[in-house]
């Protein structure tokens, strides 16, 4: 297969030095343009400058120069034709300084065109480098290798298009690529102030284009009137965007939020918050209280096809306590998960989820007007938390509860409350009754992932796996671990990268700061890892936590004393 010399960027406009690796910006938006890339200068050849980027007719296909197949129709350097061919790939491509990155690629053909076509990346510098890939008539994915010079610089932002051309047409659509240093180091251009918001009441969300959608409540003073919430919207890069709202700001002071619980990002753009009422103020006398569920679109206006106007609401015995959960489905239906201490059933801890349907009416069938609720047995009334919640494709809900008992390390725990889809039956199994389970999320892909601390005197760190139904998940033999690396009780969270691959963030063993520990398949310490499975991290970071994974793959986290966000690279 014969590879295009792909244009560098300074030469291919008349300038004789190389592109000076680094960050470029500012950033308009993710796959917009960036006037910061190049400047313009009349004397390109086979290509268009325009506002400092290059442009590469998208019918020069894949050699130099423009050529195009023998017999195919030469449309003019002005004129696309347009290739029926739909091309869905990241809107952005993480790839490693001096490294390289595979970007897979979807093709989907329809109006009847059913022949090979040529995958290529255009508008790159000369430090980049992408071979052209063909892509067989019957074959309708492939994937291209994105290679990165050691001369581009950590931080770098590039603004590229990805085309596909057959028959002297061609379909494209915009790429942006982010060049990473080393591994969990901060990302230099993130965020707009040092060290993040300082905002630690926010909730954030990360859309399916990388943008960052963050909620707050309305501030009241000491208590809690109920004045609404707040959205904000920001680019990757962390530059607020303006096109959100009011100059990047949606205000709802209806309704009347006094405290969020919970918020959720969802695949249409859109979110989820959920959040209790002004009634939820009183802690000791524990009056009924209201639970709110907004739906959002993409614009950050209520949907009103959900609820009352756009929200649901949901009356509990009480207040909600430990993590508050929210869950859609591909139907639309929306699940909010809680726990509380009900005095009225005996003192219990109650777990309940009530669910609606796409339009906001309570799911017929589902418990009772779409809310069920499960006491834990009175052989379980040791402290409990509500760490995770589960929706199975058959609609079932099942609920990660930790269990711990400060006199009895043998009654530590991990169990688990299982709803059915149709009726809201409930079940309830404890798989581990001995083990500290320090937290457990989902993984993504549908199981249960605990971080668990062994018994003394080494108290080391390992990690298990549960099916969607609360089953301990095999993962074949393990080795010995390596001295304790990390300060008994600091890690308490786990969280994964693009592979699915488990880490952990606390106290280096000893003093020196927070550091990451990454875990292999069968859940110990990986000693490939940095020195020995550890990476140390800022030494300015004095606490990490809340991690949350970016369509790039990247990683935002919380800080903390100097609460705010800040981005990690993988």
């Amino acid at each position: 297969m014969a590879l295009a010399l792909l244009l560098p960027l300074a030469t291919a406009c008349g300038d004789e030095d190389p592109v000076k690796p680094g960050p470029v910006g500012p950033q308009a938006d993710a796959g917009g343009q960036d006037a910061s890339t190049a400047s313009p200068d009349a004397s390109c050849a086979g290509a268009t400058c325009d506002a400092g980027t290059i442009s590469v007719p998208p019918d020069a296909g894949p050699g130099e120069g423009g050529a195009t197949d023998g017999g195919a129709p030469d449309a003019g350097p002005d004129v696309l034709l347009p290739l029926p061919v739909d091309l869905s790939a990241p809107s952005e491509l993480l790839v490693r300084s001096d490294g390289s990155a595979v970007l897979r690629v979807g093709v989907e053909r329809h109006e009847g065109f059913t022949g090979p076509v040529t995958l290529a990346v255009r508008g790159l510098p000369s430090e980049v480098f992408v071979a052209d890939r063909p892509v067989s008539a019957d074959t309708n994915a492939a994937a291209l290798v994105v290679s990165v010079s050691g001369r581009v610089g950590p931080g770098t932002r590039l603004d590229a298009t990805l085309m596909a051309t057959a028959e002297g047409r061609s379909t494209s659509r915009p790429l942006r690529m982010l060049v990473a240093g080393p591994s969990f180091a901060l990302d230099p251009t993130f965020p707009v102030v040092p060290l993040g918001w300082t905002d630690a009441s926010r909730f954030v969300g990360v859309q399916p284009d990388g943008k960052l959608l963050t909620a707050h409540a309305i501030a009241s003073g000491s208590f809690p009137r109920g004045d609404g919430f707040v959205l904000e919207r920001h680019h990757a890069d962390g530059v607020p965007d303006l096109t959100f709202g009011m100059l990047g700001t949606v205000t709802h002071p209806r309704p009347a939020v006094a405290r969020l619980l919970a918020f959720k990002s969802l695949p249409t753009g859109g979110s989820l918050v959920a959040g209790t009422a002004a009634d939820c103020h009183d802690y000791e006398n524990a009056p009924p209280c209201t639970l709110l569920v907004s739906r959002l679109l993409a614009s950050g206006l209520l949907d009103t096809s959900f609820g009352d106007q756009g929200v649901a609401s949901a009356r509990f015995n009480v207040n909600p306590r430990s993590n508050v959960k929210l869950l859609a489905d591909e139907a639309g239906r929306v699940s909010l998960v809680l726990s509380y201490y009900d005095a009225a059933q005996e003192g219990a801890d109650v777990y309940a989820a009530q669910r609606w349907e796409a339009d906001g009416r309570p799911v017929a069938g589902f418990g009772t007007e779409g809310r069920v609720t499960f006491a834990l047995p009175a052989s379980e009334q040791r402290f409990d938390q509500l760490n995770e919640a589960i929706q199975r494709k058959d609609g079932g809900i099942v609920i990660a509860v930790t269990l711990f008992d400060s006199s009895d390390s043998g009654r530590h725990g991990l169990g688990f409350v299982g709803m059915n889809g149709a009726t809201g039956a409930t079940s309830w199994s404890v798989v581990s009754n001995s083990s500290l389970h320090r937290g457990v999320i989902s993984d993504g892909r549908g199981r249960f992932v605990s971080l668990v601390f062994t018994s003394a005197p080494n108290f080391d760190l390992t990690v298990q796996w549960y099916d969607e139904n609360g089953s301990r998940v095999s993962t074949g033999s393990t080795y010995p671990m390596p001295p304790r690396l990390l300060a008994v009780g600091s890690a308490s969270e786990l969280f994964f990268d693009d592979a699915g691959t488990p880490y952990t963030v606390g106290s280096v063993e000893g003093g020196g700061g927070e550091a990451v520990v990454r875990f292999t398949r069968q859940g110990v310490v990986d000693l490939g890892f940095g020195t020995n499975g550890l990476v140390r991290l800022d030494s300015r970071l004095t606490s990490v936590s809340g991690f949350i994974r970016e369509p790039n793959g990247c990683l935002l986290a919380r800080t903390y004393p100097e609460p705010g966000l800040v981005r990690f690279w993988p």
